[in-house]
């Protein structure tokens, strides 16, 4: 049972490395199966037929050619042991193909989302009311059909008994669900009697040990799949009577856009 929980784990490991990460671990494990089976022929000399020399670097190219099913013809085994690794190599070989091309496949196939969170959040007054603001943005040159935002807040509370335990807290919005994320999101929280951030000030602020989990869904026009991004915000990331600045631009003909480049930049509120 142990063991098929490691391979899962590894599967979704590779499924979450870089594709620079995962070409380098298909280069080494090539390699290495290739050293390894070299190896075997060199010490079986004489095993390989055509050879001029028996050296390690000539065997390790004929099993190049065995593994990946080449056979220019130059060389072939001529000894029962040869023949062994020769046979042990294919299907080594085939059953090494079909998994990477079956994890490059499910690599390809994942739906990954471009949606960019601002790196900080800002609290200031929005319609008379302390409001924590953070921004989104669909990088893609596609829409996110309904899109759904939640926001949770993980804070480390004591109970009446002494116990300290983490409790987590939903964050009312303004609005929560949005019928096209195309271009930008300013998410909104008041700050009310109703919200757990209730009377919080700015020195409490910096005092304060919590984190706010963002996390939006929606579903991709491009590819129709679901997709998904999150996002978190420790205290730290929460700046205090701030403001974003606007990303909508004009350019010299008046056509408007949106910078992304600004959806990090704000500014203090006097």
């Amino acid at each position: 049972m142990v063991s098929a929980h490691h391979a899962l784990d590894l599967y979704h490991s590779i499924l979450q490395m870089s594709w620079l990460k995962f070409i380098a671990l298909f280069v080494l494990i090539f390699l290495l199966v290739n050293a390894v089976f070299g190896y075997l022929f060199f010490i079986g000399e004489g095993s390989i037929g055509g050879m001029k020399e028996n050296s390690f670097l000539a065997c390790f190219f004929f099993s190049v050619q065995t593994l990946a099913t080449i056979g220019y013809g130059s060389l072939y085994p001529q000894t029962l042991f040869a023949n062994m690794l020769v046979t042990a190599e294919a299907m080594l070989g085939l059953l090494g193909l079909g998994m990477f091309a079956a994890l490059a496949f499910s690599r390809l196939s994942l739906p990954q989302s471009l949606i960019s969170f601002s790196s900080v959040a800002v609290i200031s007054p929005f319609e008379g009311k302390p409001t924590l603001m953070f921004r989104v943005a669909n990088k893609r040159n596609n829409s996110i059909i309904g899109a759904d935002m939640e926001v949770s807040l993980f804070r480390q509370e004591t109970t009446q008994e002494g116990i300290k335990i983490r409790r987590i807290y939903d964050l009312p919005l303004l609005r929560r669900h949005t019928p096209m994320l195309s271009l930008t999101w300013l998410v909104l929280h008041p700050i009310d009697e109703s919200s757990p951030l209730f009377e919080i000030t700015e020195d409490s602020l910096i005092k304060s040990d919590f984190a706010l989990v963002a996390i939006v869904t929606g579903l991709d026009e491009t590819i129709s799949q679901t997709v998904h991004s999150k996002h978190t915000y420790l205290n730290t990331a929460i700046k205090w009577n701030y403001k974003f600045i606007d990303m909508f631009r004009e350019d010299d003909t008046g056509n408007q856009y949106i910078d992304l480049r600004l959806i990090n930049t704000t500014e203090k509120i006097n």
